[in-house]
Parts: structure tokens; sequence; C-alpha cells
């Protein structure tokens, strides 16, 4: 009983920020998705490693002290989303190719400044707890932040719901219709990769993707409009995640691999249920 009054903070927290986490990518999730930008988001996720990899080396080797991991993270992504953002329309370049020249890159740079890094200075996170989320040291203050940073988010896409809904569905035309194309697309881009920075903390740097598009692309199984495909995201991925998390407490296993696990077989069950619903409909509309 004592052991469990001791833990029980880290698990409160460990759930909140799963719930954060999940909420904002239920609703940035869903432009992502609709958008067809699942690749950009995993060229700015993987490059923000790059940003980790740097945060250590100055923070050790050139005494930066404020420059932490989720800084460097947030450096690094911001720098790709706009490069990403300037060159989606760029017919000489094409934006697959910059995702994964940035990717590698991204990658690559991380892996030699955390070479490079003093660690008799810092000790840093492990590769593991980079790539797949350290979701149990989750402390105050960063549960604090993704709140802060997840609610001004969850208000930006608010304010510029029309805006991103006609970029969404109507691009061709959304210059007559008063919207400012260039300025709206980077404006996401930075939304996604803010996202991206926040939902680290819960399942990593590899498996951000998954939270960001697997519960959307259930609830797009079976629904059409973008506020109903956020809020049913969004809700569908914290109660999984929530038994995710429930999992791997009573199996012992990693969480952020545990909720992502349950997320994706979630998926396979929905498409299922889908091709039932599909055909007893044609076989309903043919008697």
């Amino acid at each position: 009983m004592t052991d469990w009054i001791a833990v029980l903070p880290i698990y409160q927290d460990m759930f909140l920020a799963a719930v954060i986490a999940c909420i904002l990518c239920g609703v940035v999730g869903t432009f992502v998705v609709v958008n067809r930008m699942v690749a950009v988001t995993g060229g700015i996720a993987h490059t923000m490693f790059g940003g980790v990899g740097f945060a250590y080396f100055a923070m050790s080797v050139l005494m930066v002290s404020w420059l932490t991991p989720m800084w460097g993270a947030l450096i690094f992504g911001l720098a790709a989303a706009l490069i990403l953002s300037l060159t989606s329309k760029m017919k000489r370049i094409r934006q697959d190719s910059m995702i994964g020249v940035l990717w590698a890159l991204g990658m690559a740079a991380g892996v030699i400044f955390m070479s490079m890094m003093d660690r008799s200075v810092i000790t840093p996170h492990s590769y593991e707890a980079i790539l797949f989320g350290d979701i149990l040291f989750v402390g105050s203050s960063t549960l604090i932040m993704m709140a802060i940073v997840s609610a001004a988010i969850l208000v930006i896409v608010a304010l510029l719901y029309r805006e991103f809904q006609i970029l969404t569905f109507d691009s061709a035309n959304a210059h007559l219709l008063g919207v400012n194309v260039p300025l709206m697309r980077t404006i996401l881009y930075v939304i996604i990769t803010v996202a991206c920075v926040m939902v680290t903390n819960v399942v990593g740097i590899i498996m951000i993707i998954a939270l960001m598009t697997i519960p959307v692309a259930m609830a797009n199984l079976f629904l059409k409009n973008l506020k109903d495909t956020m809020i049913y995201a969004s809700v569908l991925s914290t109660v999984f995640a929530v038994f995710g998390l429930f999992l791997s407490i009573a199996f012992d296993v990693p969480p952020g691999a545990t909720v992502v696990l349950v997320i994706g077989c979630a998926f396979v069950v929905a498409i299922l249920l889908k091709y039932v619903m599909d055909r007893s409909a044609v076989q309903s509309s043919g008697t």
C-alpha cells in the first residue's frame, strides 16, 4: 500500500500527459491526415532528434544551460517546418525528397552531437527514451507546459478554423475566398511542429506519427465532418491510450509502445468493422 501511494503522483502525471497529448493529436492530427501530411509530420519529428542531440552538446560542451532538449527539438523542428513550407510549391524540388533529406540529416546530426557531448557534465536520456518516449518521468513543470502550449494551439485552431478548413477542402480557390494560403500553410506547419514537440514526452520521436494519425484515420472511416473527426479522434485516442497505460503498468512493459500498439490494434478492428458494415449495407440494398 505504501509503495502504491509513493508512485501515485508519477502515475497521475503519466495519465494526465497522455490525455493532453491525445486531445492535441486528435485536433492537429485531423489536419495532418486530411491534408495528407503524414510524411511531412514524420520528417519534422525525425529532424527534431538533431535538435535534441544539439541541445545535449550545447549544455555539456558549450555550457548553454537554457538550451534544453525540448528547446533544441523545437528549434530544429521549426527549421524543418519552414523549409518544407517554403519548398512545398517549388516545381524543381519534390517535397517527398526534401522530407527524406531532412529526416536523414536530423537523425544523423542527433547521433553525432550526442557522441560529442561531455557525459561527465550531463547525463542524457537514453536513445530508447528519446526515440520511444519516457512518459513515466514527465515532471509537473513539463506537464504544466504541455497543458499551456496545447491550450494555446487549440485556441489558434479555433480562431483560424475557417481558414484551415478552406485550405483543406478548397485550396485551389482559397485565395479567392480571402485566405492567405502561404501564411496559413506556414502556421499549420508550425502548429504541427509544436504538437510533435509536446507529444515526444509521451511516445517519443519515432512513434509521433502513430498518435497523430491512427486515431484520426480510425474516426475518418466512419465520419466525414472535420469537427466530428477531431472530437471522435480525441476521444478514441484518449480511451485507448489510458487502456494502454493500464496494460503497461499491469505487465511492466514500456508505456509509449504499449499505447501505440493498443491504438494500432483498435484501428485494425475498426477496419474490419467498417468492412462488415459496408458489406451489410450492400446486401441490404441488393435485397
